[in-house]
This record gives structure tokens, sequence and C-alpha cells, in this order.
């Protein structure tokens, strides 16, 4: 399914163990603001409390960064009530400037939301995609388009 909507979903794909979902040309200021959008787009304030997300990565966020250099973080957390893992891909309108190996700014955001507990599928995930030979065939894929290829390419794992 592809929303190019107010919602401002590029893309989203759904299985049974991994909801994606594409964002370009966001606009965030810091990684609070980055946090709060995928919140946004994944707490229903139902089922998952608003602000759960956001809390949850932030948290992860504290315990050590994300940002891998080349203009990429890729920050995760697992997530109490969450039906299946959801991978957020977000790329910036303007890059933001934090802490990063390289010290080149961040543009490209790929969040993995993982299930508390965590299964041994969501275990997978978290492996792979933390893979430093993985991180950035799969980042190019979705700076490309290429988010269909990237989400089959993520879960040849699972």
């Amino acid at each position: 399914m592809v929303h190019i909507a107010s919602s401002e979903n590029l893309f989203t794909q759904t299985s049974s163990t991994l909801d994606v979902d594409a964002y370009l040309g966001i606009v965030a200021t810091d990684i609070s603001t980055i946090f709060q959008f995928v919140d946004d787009r994944v707490a229903d304030g139902e089922r998952i409390r608003r602000g759960a997300v956001a809390r949850a990565l932030t948290l992860r966020q504290a315990r050590g960064g994300t940002a891998l250099g080349r203009g990429v973080m890729l920050p995760h957390a697992a997530v109490r009530r969450l039906p299946c893992a959801r991978l957020v891909y977000v790329r910036l309108h303007g890059a933001i400037d934090i802490e990063t190996p390289d010290h080149r700014p961040v543009r490209d955001v790929l969040t993995l939301l993982v299930r508390y507990p965590a299964s041994p599928a969501d275990q997978v995930l978290l492996e792979r995609i933390r893979d430093p030979y993985f991180s950035p065939i799969l980042i190019e894929q979705l700076r490309h388009g290429y988010v269909a290829k990237a989400t089959a390419c993520l879960m040849k794992c699972t």
C-alpha cells in the first residue's frame, strides 16, 4: 500500500512480523522532535499510550548514541503493547547536528521498534539492524526510494 497524502507517508508495508513506513522531507530541529514524530505515527492513544514511543526511544538514546555516521542514525527501542515490529524511515528536510562518530549532521533516521518483551524474531531484527555491514546497505536502498527492496532484505533474517 502506498500513501502520499496529508500524513506525509511515502510508503507503508505491512506483514505479520514487521510494519514499514517511510517519510520524506520531514522538518525536525533535534532528536526529540524526531522521536515525537515517530511517536505520533505509532502511538494510537489506546493500545499504545501517546508519548510511550518517544519515551522509550529517549531512554535508549540516553544509554548510548545510535548515530552511525555518514548522516545516518538508527534509534531502536522495545515498546510495550506494540502488535508487531515497526520500522520507520525518516529522511529529514534538513540535517540536524548531533554527536556522530564522523561529526557529520544526520539526515537519515531509521527507527526500529520491537515488542516488549522482544520475541525471537524481534531479537533477530535488532541484531540485523545493528550489523555494521548491513545497515549501510539498508540505508542506501531507502535513500534511493527502494523501500520494498530494503524491507525484503531486512525480512530475510526473520
